[in-house]
């Protein structure tokens, strides 16, 4: 079992403790889901589990051991607790994929057919087979995210903990995920502590744990915060479809636990609409918000949004890494002004390479790139990354935010212009503009890093997984602030795995399949169309996947 007891944790004198008397119990076999707003503790929380850091007040054991004592207990501790970090790039030390699984067994003295065994073994188990003699350096982020997580698995701890450990994972790769969560816990009795805004990994848990300003404010079950504490779930759990549908369903009879597994419910108000016991109209209200809000042209024709003549605009654009392959393959796109485009795809379908061969900074290996009806210089598009923290250098939140508007020489008055809207828009207050950007947690980083580049004032923006790993109010900032820049002319373009977040947002969706456009139209189109997802190789969302489960029911049925 590990034992938080009294724990205190502060980074500077001065400043309110990052943990604040913690007291947890986690036991081996279960699943817990430890959730917060970005900056109330859980990765301190989640270091100070694994042995990496040390409580200032208080202790952290695990089975017994106190890594306070030395550092022999150390070593066993971090032995027993695996961890998975939000950015897998922050924990991969080999060039090959065989050698960075083999990394772990190997520092424990194992033999080589014991060190083979694990290295297949749990590649096999996070779905990389046939991985095995790959480049790390060029794996996806959402590959390397799993093959962070099969390094841990390799060393077989016995207890789990993820950081934001599948926010870089595309909606195919999710579902096995939580089943290999749900596995571990089960049956090898690894207890799993899982960092996490997702909501349905929250309700796949035994327990929910929320952190609001370093303390604990709730240790139930998910079902108990999902309805009876549904404020404090709001603010720091993403809502999102599946959420609301789910209350709905609740509002109709069924049972709170029955409504922690979402096909569960689903099943259940079919089966009671088939009973006559629920009205077509209901089931046709759930289906709905499922859909995510993605119909009927929703959010699209808005004042100042309507889509203007393209500003980015890609033809046959073909592009190639060192190995031959093609990320992209003959792609054809456009983003007008005015417009959110959002693009989808599995990991590794070329997404994040569109984006570098349309801000000019990687070339094309054939075809044409147009920005403004010119080929684009770098820096003429702005471009949030995946990880915020390659692009924060700078000593102060301030400052980075002040580097672009420097940069591209505006005076004293118009810098600090342009540093307030792009703090406005990005919803960072002004308690962070003095902080050193290394400091922040995740969910802050990736904020300073976007409004660094909106900053720049540009005509298009490229956002690549903005709001992975932000808690409720940061993703709604980043969903307020795409739908703002297209409103003042700029073109916005959205690459995201989280498609269900962004579907009620965006003007219009394409799919990307093996480096092409395997589809491209409405939100609400694709929310119809299941041969889409098909075509990109990819599983639909949840939420998608049920409601057409229940148009299928409603179809079968004349009540």
């Amino acid at each position: 079992m590990i034992e938080v007891s009294a724990a205190r944790v502060r980074y500077r004198d001065g400043e309110p403790a990052a943990l604040d008397g913690i007291d947890l119990r986690i036991e081996r076999g279960s699943v817990v889901a430890l959730v917060g707003s970005n900056g109330s503790g859980k990765s301190t929380l989640a270091q100070l589990l694994c042995g990496m850091r040390l409580a200032d007040e208080g202790n952290c054991t695990v089975d017994g051991i106190d890594p306070a004592r030395g550092a022999d207990d150390r070593r066993e501790v971090r032995r027993a607790v695996g961890l998975v970090r939000q950015h897998p790039s922050d924990q991969i030390v080999s060039t090959v994929v065989a050698d960075e699984v083999a990394f772990g067994p190997r520092n424990l003295g194992l033999g080589p057919d014991e060190v083979a065994r694990r290295v297949e073994a749990a590649l096999g188990a996070v779905g990389l087979d046939g991985f095995i003699d790959r480049d790390t350096g060029a794996l996806s982020g959402g590959e390397q995210q799993l093959l962070a997580l099969a390094g841990v698995l390799a060393m077989e701890p016995s207890y789990l903990v993820l950081d934001e450990a599948s926010s870089m994972l595309d909606s195919t790769a999710r579902p096995a995920f939580r089943a290999l969560v749900r596995s571990l816990a089960a049956k090898r009795g690894v207890g799993v502590i899982q960092v996490t805004h997702d909501p349905v990994e929250v309700l796949g848990s035994d327990r929910a744990v929320v952190l609001d300003g370093g303390r604990v404010v709730f240790d139930g079950e998910p079902a108990a915060l999902l309805s009876e504490r549904s404020g404090l779930w709001d603010r720091t759990v993403v809502r999102g479809p599946l959420v609301e549908a789910l209350r709905a369903v609740h509002g109709l009879g069924c049972a709170p636990s029955a409504c922690c597994d979402p096909e569960l419910a689903v099943e259940r108000l079919i089966a009671s609409y088939g009973r006559g016991e629920v009205a077509r109209e209901e089931v046709g209200r759930v289906r709905r918000l499922l859909g995510g809000g993605a119909r009927d042209g929703a959010g699209r024709g808005d004042a100042g949004r309507t889509p203007k003549a393209p500003c980015v605009r890609l033809r046959g654009v073909s592009f190639s890494y060192g190995d031959g392959a093609r990320a992209l393959d003959a792609v054809d796109l456009e983003v007008a002004a005015g417009e959110v485009l959002l693009v989808a795809g599995r990991s590794g379908s070329g997404k994040s390479t569109l984006a570098c061969v349309a801000s000019g900074l990687l070339p094309a290996d054939a075809g044409e790139v147009l920005v403004g009806g010119r080929a684009p210089r770098v820096g003429e598009v702005g471009v949030a990354f995946q990880r915020p923290e390659d692009q924060l250098f700078c000593e102060s939140v301030r400052d980075e935010l002040a580097f672009a508007p420097r940069n591209l020489g505006c005076d004293p008055d118009e810098t600090s212009r342009r540093v307030e809207r792009a703090c406005a828009l990005a919803g960072i207050g002004p308690e962070l503009l003095d902080r050193y950007p290394f400091d922040l947690s995740g969910g802050q980083a990736r904020r300073v890093a976007v409004a660094s580049v909106v900053a720049l004032g540009a005509a298009a923006y490229l956002l690549d997984e903005p709001t992975a790993g932000l808690d409720a109010a940061g993703r709604g900032a980043l969903h307020a602030l795409a739908r703002d820049l297209a409103r003042s002319g700029a073109a916005v373009a959205v690459i995201s795995h989280d498609l269900e977040e962004w579907l009620g947002e965006a003007d219009r969706a394409v799919l990307m399949g093996s480096g092409r456009i395997v589809w491209e139209g409405a939100p609400e189109d694709l929310v119809r169309s299941p041969g889409a997802f098909e075509a990109a190789g990819m599983r639909p969302p949840l939420s998608i996947e049920l409601a057409a489960r229940l148009g299928r029911a409603l179809e079968g049925g004349a009540r």
